[in-house]
């Protein structure tokens, strides 16, 4: 198996009231390079993510992702302005030699 990984960097400008559903827009965020980015392009059936805020990573159950937007159901929490929020994916490949 070889793994692809991509990190995408995110700090929000305002709180994000989370006791509502939230999503992100893939536009906000920006990879290693610091270049705005069109899509999680590393997501698909043999992938994974994790995602950090504040350097902590966060239950699968909390958040969710595809390749626009990452998504946040209703919680009692507040993400405030500021708070770093990193997505990191993981695609695998399988390397077949004959």
């Amino acid at each position: 198996m070889l793994p692809t990984a991509a990190r995408y960097f995110y700090m929000p400008e305002t709180d994000l009231d989370l006791t509502e559903s939230a999503a992100v827009a893939v536009s906000q965020f920006t990879n290693d390079e610091g270049d705005a980015v069109a899509d999680f392009s590393t997501l698909g059936p043999n992938s994974f993510s994790n995602l950090y805020i504040n350097g902590i990573i966060q239950p699968g159950n909390s958040y969710s992702v595809n390749p626009s937007e990452l998504y946040f159901p209703p919680q009692s929490t507040t993400i405030y302005a500021g708070t770093p929020i990193v997505l990191e994916t993981v695609q695998l490949t399988a390397n077949v030699t004959v």
